[in-house]
């Protein structure tokens, strides 16, 4: 199966490559996948008591927020509420709801990648990525509805994900923000870390999908792509039997 693999806030499809290269490593050995790597659009500059930790220039985003910089929290601010849909909601009120009014030209371009490769089955994404990757599967969905495009993707795999940007008010949202038949129901995998100071954002996402069709896996660190070869190991395995069973 071949990933469209997007890279989180701030970061490079070289530098997504990195972080994702034991993990890619291990499926390919195999030949079980292949992989697609892109970047979000919108060139940010890094302030300078930041420089290094995102990699290398030239860093990137997907989402254009319309107030730039409203939505990014550090990581010692962020809330911590009872449930994940609280703190969410705690979140948003802190941004204000920030509107991403480009996210119809970012989902327009990564399904434009879909047709234009063509054998494109499932999406990798990491952080920000994760929140576009959910958005896509919404877009998909959306042109199934109102033109009978068959939707590319099969799977998804979130790394410390982020709830998705809804298409109709460009705004993040959460479980209680959406319609029933708005529930993700392809089947994803969740990769959180229970060190992560953003899990209830991993998890407001993972509380948005069918409970049938979707896994999750805690490799107990923080806001990174698990890198240790017991770890990847384990991921893998559960991938692989993912894919087996989306591709049946």
């Amino acid at each position: 199966m071949r990933f469209l693999c997007l890279p989180g806030g701030f970061g490079n499809a070289e530098v997504l490559k990195t972080q994702l290269a034991p993990f890619c490593d291990s499926l390919c050995s195999t030949g079980d996948a292949s992989f697609f790597f892109t970047q979000g659009q919108n060139e940010v500059k890094i302030p300078p008591e930041h420089e290094g930790f995102f990699g290398p220039p030239p860093n990137f985003t997907f989402s254009a927020e319309d107030v730039p910089g409203s939505l990014r929290f550090n990581m010692a601010d962020f809330p911590k509420r009872d449930t994940p849909e609280e703190t969410m909601t705690r979140a948003f009120d802190l941004s204000g709801r920030t509107t991403f009014s480009n996210i119809r030209e970012v989902v327009d371009r990564l399904v434009g990648i879909l047709d234009k490769e063509g054998d494109i089955e499932g999406v990798i994404g990491y952080s920000e990525g994760a929140m576009i990757a959910g958005s896509l599967l919404w877009e998909e969905a959306r042109r199934r509805k109102i033109s009978g495009r068959e939707p590319r993707l099969k799977c998804a795999i979130f790394f410390c994900g982020w709830p998705p940007i809804h298409l109709a008010t460009g705004q993040q949202v959460i479980i209680d923000d959406i319609e029933d038949d708005e529930i993700f129901t392809v089947p994803t995998f969740h990769v959180v870390g229970a060190a992560d100071p953003f899990l209830d954002a991993s998890m407001a996402l993972y509380n948005m999908c069918d409970p049938d069709s979707t896994e999750l896996f805690d490799h107990g660190g923080g806001h990174i792509i698990p890198r240790g070869k017991r770890t990847v190991d384990d991921l893998t395995i559960m991938v692989r039997n993912m894919i087996v069973a989306v591709s049946a």
